[in-house]
């Protein structure tokens, strides 16, 4: 399966990504990216940007990534840290590289940010150990 349609795949049947508003926009060899818009249901008590929902985001893109050989991928670790709230943003974006992959392992580092701005609001690694015997 290529990247574009294990996009559509993912979009189309990971229940958990629509019920949070987020969305696969791009996958490659060595980055992947989605993007959430922000509703009434993101935000916090205090109005800004719910730090659950930059989390999700995150390991969602470390995911998408991790699986792009086609393998089956569970996390198995993260460590993660908010850096800057928001309560402007219409959309967020996070952004995951490949940092090591492994046979059996695969660890990406992912950034949350605003559209347009350079400043991250959340970051962290997530760690994912493969499933299948390939």
């Amino acid at each position: 399966m290529d990247y574009a349609e294990q996009l559509r795949k993912t979009n189309e049947t990971n229940h958990f990504m629509i019920h949070n508003n987020i969305t696969a926009t791009m996958l490659t060899g060595q980055e992947a990216q989605v993007t959430a818009a922000i509703t009434p249901v993101s935000l916090n008590a205090m109005e800004s940007v719910h730090g659950g929902l930059m989390f999700i985001m995150a390991e969602t893109a470390a995911g998408l990534l991790t699986r792009n050989d086609g393998r089956r991928h569970v996390t198995v670790n993260s460590s993660f840290q908010f850096l800057k709230g928001t309560n402007q943003a219409e959309k967020l974006i996070a952004k995951a590289v490949v940092m090591n992959r492994g046979r059996k392992i695969c660890v990406c580092r992912s950034s949350v940010m605003e559209p347009g701005r350079d400043v991250v609001l959340a970051e962290g690694e997530f760690t994912f150990y493969c499933l299948d015997n390939n």
